[in-house]
């Protein structure tokens, strides 16, 4: 068998037979052909078990790629591209998965690798900026050195796209986890005239030291929120942030959670627990009554948003 016979294997479909028929010509030569053949069929293989969920195995494909990678021919930096989108699935798979490993390969990837583009009929941002969005994903747990090891490819991100909601999240986290909170509450603002995903209203409420404007903009992440699960969250803050000054809001915002997480069967936060037991003799109020709150609080958020 040669070469290749493997790559019409591959054609075939048939990609454990032609990793299986590689690994023994690869075992008794290494030339450039033999390279490049073992580099793409060890990449069938990484997606096949990553489709697979063989978690174990798929990390193995992932780093016998990046001890392949310095003797495979690659002129245009599609093994360069293999290699991210294989860490970037990797990430998905592996909790606690290191992607910073792969920053050499980051930062030889091409102007090619910073053009958004389209996949089923969906616009889907660029591989660059999908590395950007992994590494960032989980910010508001890391430390400053994190944020060094990271910055200058967010800075090219950035760059690129300056009003990506993403990039100006991203923005704001770094700002706030820097001590800059001013910064990071001007960035969530500048963010919110143009969106209304829930999070960001419940983001910049964390910022804020004014209950009254806290409670405002986590109303807002409700009423932003189609998915009761979660929304869940939400009301809870609001009947903590409610429970001395509103108690009967604040009873009617921890039924709602108890409602939604009985609903769905999940375990209920101890904190909750504790409000209950904190809110028991109080008498909560209608829904309707409480929807008066989430109409006044458009207003009021419109008024945070301009100051």
């Amino acid at each position: 068998m040669e070469v290749r016979d493997v790559f019409e294997m591959r054609k075939e479909g048939r990609l454990e037979e032609a990793y299986s028929a590689i690994l023994k010509l690869y075992a008794l030569h290494q030339g450039p052909h033999t390279n490049l053949c073992m580099f793409w069929c060890t990449n069938d293989m990484f997606k096949l078990r990553a489709r697979q969920k063989r978690v174990e195995e798929a990390r193995r494909l992932l780093f016998q790629l990046v001890k392949l990678y310095p003797q495979t021919k690659d002129r245009m930096g599609q093994g360069n591209r293999a290699i991210i989108n294989a860490a970037l699935c990797m990430d998905k798979l592996a909790d606690g998965f290191n992607l910073l490993y792969f920053m050499p390969y980051y930062n030889r990837m091409t102007e090619a690798d910073w053009q958004p583009y389209v996949a089923g009929g969906h616009k889907v941002p660029s591989l660059g900026q999908q590395v950007v969005n992994h590494l960032l994903k989980d910010l508001d747990k890391r430390d400053a050195a994190y944020i060094n090891q990271v910055a200058d490819l967010f800075r090219l991100a950035f760059q690129k796209s300056p009003y990506y909601k993403e990039n100006l999240r991203h923005l704001a986290q770094m700002h706030n986890l820097l001590g800059n909170t001013g910064k990071a509450v001007d960035t969530y603002k500048k963010l919110l005239t143009r969106h209304h995903d829930s999070y960001l209203y419940a983001e910049l409420a964390k910022l804020l030291t004014d209950n009254g404007q806290k409670i405002a903009l986590l109303c807002q992440a409700v009423v932003n929120q189609r998915r009761d699960e979660y929304a869940a969250k939400y009301h809870l803050e609001l009947a903590w942030l409610m429970q001395a000054t509103l108690p009967r809001r604040a009873a009617y915002e921890l039924g709602r959670y108890m409602e939604i997480k009985r609903g769905a069967n999940q375990r209920v936060a101890p904190s909750a627990i504790r409000l209950q037991e904190r809110l028991g003799q109080v008498r909560p109020i209608t829904a309707k009554e409480e929807q008066t709150l989430y109409d006044r609080s458009a207003e009021a958020v419109r008024s945070i948003l301009a100051s």
